[in-house]
């Protein structure tokens, strides 16, 4: 039977049973498979001595040698033992709509459990954490921070008695308190790139500034700011051009191209992403969406520039997940990972949390 024959046959099938019959092909590939390129290394020893071993559902499946495992490009990626590939492919389909659908609503038209739904967006996410990193070369870069409070959102034996108490006394901390998360944010004039990242807790020092501008993510830059005395003394000493203002001013009198109101802008849409839509995230996933927001920010930027037709949404998540081999890990190592940025930053107690990958490993 030729596919033309399967085609017309098709089309004289009821309503009902065409959607059935789109189910039964959605369930049987996953959208992935025509991204995979041929695997040169094996995932789990890293040996190149590697030999096709057969396929399975279409799937070209390999064999290595030194270690004897068997393996597909999915392996030890985020794609993983992803096995209701029908809902996974929606899954895909309504993120790079650009909808941020809720996880109940999700879990709802996707006939999974909201844990499953839950799993799923960060296992995404984590793959795009280390792809969505741009580079400032010789521009004017708009630097600002903002901080979030600390979120316990999801955990368990908190030790809170007084929960209203606790609540009112939340709301009295300032931004420099070590119970709030400093996020920085810088946006390229001239690239219209934006960067976002989880810093520190407390105040901002020239550690923390030194931690963030690196060399190898800002070369040559000209740093536009509000006129903090860490900001000033660390760019004096690192020899970077600064230009400033004074805070309450917004803008400089003497110069008007000297201002941040756009990375400001930035600022308030995350806030708002952050608070608002998603109705606050837990500090433990924070870098997840940070990188979420820069992927829709990103995305949006393409839309509005008319490059639509050369910017396949679907096709960039596509090949993130298969050519990411870091990911699955991030994910993994979520729990161990907040713990470890709350005790370098000198906080402790902050409650359990059972679903994570390594439940009884203590953060190094």
């Amino acid at each position: 039977m030729t596919f033309e024959t399967i085609k017309e046959s098709s089309l004289e099938l009821p309503v009902k049973d065409k959607i059935e019959l789109i189910g039964v092909l959605k369930s049987s590939y996953s959208r992935f498979d025509e991204h995979a390129t041929e695997v040169s290394a094996c995932p789990v020893c890293y040996s190149e001595r590697i030999v096709k071993n057969g396929t399975r559902k279409g799937v070209q499946k390999y064999v290595c040698k030194d270690c004897k495992k068997n393996f597909n490009y999915k392996t030890n990626t985020v794609l993983s033992k992803v096995q209701k590939l029908n809902q996974w492919n929606e899954f895909v389909e309504d993120f790079v709509s650009l909808n941020i659908t809720p996880i109940k609503a999700l879990s709802q038209k996707l006939n999974l459990s909201e844990q499953t739904v839950f799993n799923w967006r960060h296992k995404l996410l984590s793959a795009m954490v280390l792809k969505t990193n741009p580079v400032f070369i010789k521009e004017p870069v708009e630097f600002d921070e903002t901080f979030l409070r600390i979120s316990r959102k999801g955990r368990r034996n908190l030790g809170i008695a007084d929960k209203h108490k606790y609540r009112r006394w939340r709301k009295s901390l300032t931004g420099d308190s070590y119970n709030n998360v400093k996020v920085f944010f810088a946006a390229g004039r001239n690239s219209k790139q934006l960067d976002i990242c989880q810093s520190h807790t407390g105040r901002t020092t020239v550690i923390d500034m030194k931690n963030y501008f690196t060399s190898d993510k800002f070369k040559n830059p000209t740093i536009y700011s509000d006129a903090h005395i860490t900001y000033k003394s660390f760019f004096k000493d690192a020899n970077i051009p600064h230009e400033i203002f004074k805070g309450k001013d917004h803008i400089s009198p003497l110069n008007k191209e000297v201002h941040n109101q756009a990375v400001n802008a930035f600022i308030r849409n995350f806030k708002y992403f952050v608070n608002e839509h998603l109705r606050g995230v837990s500090t433990k996933y924070l870098p997840f969406y940070i990188k979420w927001y820069q992927f829709i920010n990103d995305s949006k930027e393409q839309v509005f520039k008319k490059d639509i037709l050369k910017f396949n949404l679907a096709d960039k998540v596509c090949n993130t997940m298969v050519e990411d081999r870091s990911g699955l890990e991030l994910y993994r190592q979520s729990e161990t990972g907040f713990l470890r940025f709350l005790n370098n930053n000198g906080r402790t107690n902050y409650g359990n949390c059972k679903h994570h990958y390594y439940a009884d490993k203590i953060a190094a």
